[in-house]
């Protein structure tokens, strides 16, 4: 009987805090300056993109803030990346401090819009994971939307494209969790009630 009482209050009082902590969003993303203290600029000795990029690990919501001036940041497709073509890009900013949110896992695609700057090394790519609090990516053929500042067009595929998936994969996937912990909880109680 005392133990039937523990899987109670295991049922009532523990599993919908667990239940509760599954179903918590991801941590807010983290912000990063890409250049550091430089900012967004044709490198030199001391600067390195690809360097940078491959030192530091990127996540589903976190952001990349490029500062500049006399510049531009274009989201592109690998071709594009790979031969340093500014005329169709993804996505275009020009306002000096841009903020972009990475939204899906994958590879992303910027370089500058500046004439003769990509060909000297202003160009990065950088390679999104899925946060480690979401169990899954994003399901193929999910919908998409443009971004803010998309420069017309339909992007290519690559895997350097800017998309956003719109379902919410994180949600579910913890309302799933909280769910089958609730149900496997009160199966064990019931095995103990049977087995009393």
């Amino acid at each position: 009987m005392i133990l039937t009482g523990v899987f109670v209050f295991l049922l009532l009082v523990v599993a919908p805090g667990v239940a509760a902590e599954a179903a918590a969003p991801p941590p807010p993303g983290l912000e990063f300056r890409v250049g550091g203290p430089r900012g967004w600029r044709v490198p030199d000795a001391n600067t390195s993109y690809d360097w940078w990029a491959m030192n530091n690990r990127f996540h589903v919501g976190d952001h990349l803030y490029f500062k500049y001036a006399n510049d531009s940041v274009l989201v592109v497709d690998r071709l594009a990346f790979d031969a340093c073509n500014a005329s169709e890009p993804l996505a275009a900013f020009a306002d000096g401090a841009t903020k972009f949110r990475l939204d899906r896992p994958g590879f992303f695609c910027f370089i500058s819009g500046e004439a003769g700057h990509c060909q000297e090394g202003q160009r990065l790519i950088v390679r999104v994971m899925v946060h480690p609090a979401l169990a899954s990516a994003p399901a193929p053929g999910a919908p998409t939307t443009e971004p803010a500042g998309h420069a017309g067009g339909r992007p290519r595929p690559s895997e350097c494209s800017c998309s956003d998936a719109s379902s919410s994969v994180g949600t579910a996937i913890a309302a799933a969790a909280g769910v089958a912990i609730s149900a496997a909880m009160a199966t064990v109680v019931v095995l103990v009630l049977l087995l009393q």
